[in-house]
This record gives C-alpha cells, sequence and structure tokens, in this order.
C-alpha cells in the first residue's frame, strides 16, 4: 500500500493506492493543489492503466473540496473514476422535497422565522456546486448505503478491502442540518422557490461561511524541553458542525490497518472505535493514522490519542490560517507508552517540526520526524 499526502496548503490531499492499481483519492485541497500535483499524478495513473475506485469527500470545507470541483469540472476525467462519497445537502436535509411545487410549502416550514422584504440571491455560483457536478456528470454516489447519508457506523468491501465509516454519526448529521437552517433562516436565503441545484449550493455556500468552533494555540514550547508538561494542556473540542459532519474512516486491506480522520471530532470517532473493536481490546493498532483536522488538539483527543496505537503519523498543513498542527497533540503521541519509536510524517516545513528535531526533545523520548520532498509524503506500508 502506498500513500501519497499531497502539498495542499493547510488543507487536504491524500491518494492511496490500497491494492496495485487501485486508488482511493481523499478531497483534493485547493484548485493549485489539483493543477500542480494532484492532476499530474492521476493522469500518470490512467496512462498506466490504474483507476480510482472511490472519490471520498470528507466534509464541505474549502481546504478539502475546491480540488475536486476543480477535477469534476473536466469535460472528460483525467482518469477512470467508479464512485464518490459525500454527503450534500439531501443527504443531511430532513425536508422532503417531491417537486417544485411542494418546494414552496418545505421553504415556508423552514423559514417560518424569517420575514424578509428583499430575499437574497441563493448563491453567486448557482450549479457549481460539488452536488451539481456528481448529479450532472452521472457518478454513482453514496453506494454502500444506496445513495443516502455516509454516516457511521457502516462496514462496506472494496474489492479485497474493508473500509469501516466512523464519522459522521446521527448527532452530527442532525447539527449540520440545524446550523444550515439556521444560517439560511437568518440570511433571508429562502424565501422562495428555486430549483434542487439551489437548494445544493444554498447548503454549500452557508457552511463555507460557518466560523471556526476550536481555539488557536500559539507556538509555545517549554524551556525545559518537556513533552509530559505540554500535554497536560487542557483539552477543549471542537464544536464546528461542518467538522463534524466529517466523513472518517478505517481502511484495511492486505492486513494492514489505516485510520483516515478528515477533521473529525474525537468524541465520534472514539465511540465508533470502542463499537467496531471492543473496548476490552484497546488500545487498538493502527499501522497509519492521518491525524484530524491538521493535528489541531481541539479534534485529537487525549481519550482518543489513548486507545490508539501506531508508528506512523500523517500530518497535513502548512501551518497557515489556525497555526496547525498543536504542540499537545504531538506532545501526547510522542510520549504515549504505548507507540514504539514513532514517526511524524509531515507534508511541508514546518516550524514546530523543526523544533521537534532538536536533540533536547530526543533524550527522553523516542521518536522521528520525517521531512517532506517536492511533492509532500509518501509511505509505503
Amino acid at each position: 500500500m502506498r500513500i501519497n499526502v499531497f502539498p495542499a496548503l493547510n488543507g487536504d490531499c491524500i491518494l492511496v493506492e490500497y491494492v496495485a492499481s487501485h486508488y482511493i483519492l481523499i478531497d483534493g485541497g485547493y484548485v493549485n493543489t489539483y493543477n500542480n500535483y494532484l492532476l499530474p499524478k492521476l493522469v500518470e495513473i490512467a496512462n498506466n492503466g490504474g483507476t480510482v475506485d472511490v472519490v471520498v469527500v470528507t466534509h464541505i470545507d474549502e481546504d478539502h473540496i475546491s480540488g475536486i470541483i476543480k477535477l469534476l469540472e473536466e469535460d472528460v476525467f483525467p482518469i477512470s473514476i467508479k464512485e464518490i462519497w459525500y454527503n450534500g445537502y439531501k443527504h443531511v436535509q430532513s425536508v422532503a422535497i417531491v417537486s417544485e411545487e411542494d418546494e414552496i410549502f418545505a421553504h415556508k416550514n423552514i423559514c417560518k422565522e424569517t420575514n424578509v422584504i428583499n430575499p437574497k440571491s441563493i448563491s453567486a455560483k448557482q450549479g457549481c456546486t460539488l452536488s451539481t457536478l456528481i448529479a450532472r456528470k452521472g457518478l454513482l454516489w453514496n453506494s454502500p448505503t444506496k445513495g443516502n447519508t455516509m454516516k457511521g457506523l457502516i462496514s462496506y468491501s472494496l474489492g479485497d478491502a474493508t473500509i469501516h465509516i466512523l464519522s459522521p454519526n446521527n448527532d452530527d448529521i442532525s447539527n449540520v442540518e440545524l446550523f444550515w437552517k439556521k444560517r439560511l433562516i437568518k440570511d433571508g436565503l429562502l424565501s422562495k422557490a428555486h430549483s434542487n441545484e439551489y437548494w445544493d449550493d444554498a447548503f454549500e455556500f452557508c457552511l463555507s461561511k460557518e466560523k471556526p468552533g476550536f481555539h488557536f494555540h500559539k507556538k509555545k514550547v517549554s524551556k525545559s524541553y518537556d513533552l509530559i508538561k505540554i500535554k497536560e494542556e487542557a483539552y477543549v473540542p471542537d464544536d464546528s458542525a461542518t467538522n463534524g459532519s466529517s466523513i472518517a474512516f478505517v481502511l484495511e486491506v492486505e492486513g494492514k490497518r489505516i485510520l483516515f480522520l478528515g477533521d473529525a471530532h474525537a468524541e465520534t470517532i472514539v465511540e465508533s472505535l470502542i463499537t467496531l473493536y471492543g473496548e476490552k481490546n484497546a488500545p487498538f493498532r493502527f499501522d497509519a493514522v492521518k491525524l484530524s483536522h491538521h493535528g489541531s488538539f481541539n479534534n485529537n483527543s487525549p481519550k482518543l490519542l489513548e486507545i490508539i496505537t501506531c508508528d506512523n503519523w500523517l500530518i497535513s498543513t502548512n501551518g497557515d490560517k489556525y497555526d496547525h498542527p498543536d504542540l499537545p497533540t504531538l506532545a501526547h503521541i510522542i510520549t504515549n507508552e504505548n507507540n514504539n519509536a514513532p514517526k511524524l510524517y509531515f507534508n511541508y516545513n514546518l516550524t514546530v517540526s523543526e523544533e521537534l528535531m532538536k536533540q533536547e526533545y530526543h533524550r527522553d523520548n523516542n521518536f522521528e520526524i520525517i521531512c517532506p520532498d517536492d511533492d509532500g509524503i509518501t509511505i509505503t506500508l
């Protein structure tokens, strides 16, 4: 198995060759990620007879979705794509829409608290959102759930691989639907009937405007290089509805077990892992873990990092915007006695990775910092 974590600025773009010539694409980063890294790689794979079996769009954030939109805007895909997993508007809303006439009733039901004289337009980019592009391209959409919401806990066979969906759960879906309704009511976006494309655009547009549900960590390092002290920082969970809607999953193939966490909430992942594997079997062993939300301490709780053990930890971010990854997250990984000389893989050279390369941190801790090459991280398991 080969995992490529491309340079995606503060976002995610991960390509997994889970068996020879068969790939899973997880998010697409920004447009320049697609143009500079993903597109050339997909062309190379296609020329060698490879296919993308699944495109997983974990959630709606721009740093995960923009490159996928660019991919789907292509007149001809650069590579064969068999299916896509993504929870769009229709997968989180609970108001059934069966016709344009019935939409009027649905709008009134959602917007009963709204009284807007001059309603705003739904979106400046109508028809250009991911849901619309998926529908127009006729891609197989959320096939493990027969087109319904991708949520945990379900298991799905993909050729010789098994995928366990851990997140989102029912509460996560309810939270993102509630955020969506409140946002549209506040902005007066649903005061008249419109097509399904507008509904999709409204959903994606309003979620992109959600404020962060986590606090920022300044890059603080202990003068004594004491990681035990650093990891004592109080954990505050992320309450972002958008992040909580992330599709996170375990990939099991050929005796390997990989954990891809998107930007998911730690509490959902803990609950799903315990249900999946049994609490008595903790800590659960993984061959690689892609940390949630670029290593944010608000998404990688002490409890989560306590119940999993792994030697290879993947961190996708350039540290821009939110100053990720957070040092307490890395401190919990490094000092966990269940981790055997953990390797921390960065797809950018960061201040925190350079700091952790100092010899003082290695006197009492056995770990390794793996620096990226020009194309990010490539790890073979």
